[in-house]
């Protein structure tokens, strides 16, 4: 329910946007620093990642409230005990944003609030390691990792940021990545119960980004 009503909220702000709202469109890259999840022990941090694509803004011009949507090739990860799990995906991002054009300065600098929801796609290597329960030969497990890491195909999160545009091209972005659900389950040795074994975590994890753009 809470997704569904995320959508249409998203979907509400084209709606909104005059049509006279100024189209802008550009080329983003930026920096991806996840957080480490606080339920599995081995993760002392996320593996820092890059990301890139083009993005679009329609903005009105005396409000100066409108939306920004991109469509992003994005790598990041984390590090469980020296090992790195490395995730790429299309990442879709939808904000609705506020630019504070004051006369004085707004041909020079533009700072702006950006929040809304993200879609995110992994595609390309998406386990790691095995699991007991798909060995078909015990004479297999001594070659088995004791480790077995998953990223979800698809994912939810929302984004909140702030930034600010220099001589109506060149954009700068903050932006706090936080996740609406589970984006990958973990089964390791540091979660084994003595009674019930290897228990699967399913986790997820916010992230920092940091962005520079280019606006055509």
């Amino acid at each position: 329910m809470k997704k569904i009503t995320v959508i249409l909220l998203a979907l509400s702000l084209f709606i909104a946007v005059p049509a006279t709202a100024q189209f802008d469109w550009g080329i983003k890259g930026g920096v991806n620093l996840p957080e480490a999840p606080k339920n599995i022990k081995g993760i002392k941090e996320g593996h820092t990642g890059w990301y890139v694509g083009p993005m679009a803004k329609f903005i009105a011009p005396v409000l100066g409230l409108g939306v920004e949507a991109g469509a992003l090739y994005s790598e990041s990860g984390v590090a469980i005990d020296g090992d790195t799990y490395k995730k790429s995906s299309i990442e879709i991002p939808l904000y609705l944003r506020y630019e504070l054009r004051l006369p004085a300065i707004k041909n020079f600098l533009t700072p702006f609030v950006a929040v809304g929801p993200q879609w995110g796609y992994t595609f390309g290597k998406k386990e790691f390691g095995q699991r007991l329960r798909d060995v078909e030969n015990l004479s297999d497990v001594k070659d088995i990792s004791d480790k077995y890491f998953k990223y979800n195909e698809s994912y939810f999160s929302l984004n909140v940021g702030l930034g600010f545009v220099l001589f109506n091209h060149l954009q700068l972005h903050a932006n706090y990545n936080i996740a609406l659900g589970q984006n990958y389950e973990y089964r390791g040795l540091e979660n084994m119960s003595l009674i019930d074994g290897l228990e699967t975590i399913k986790s997820k994890n916010n992230m920092w980004q940091l962005s520079l753009a280019y606006i055509f």
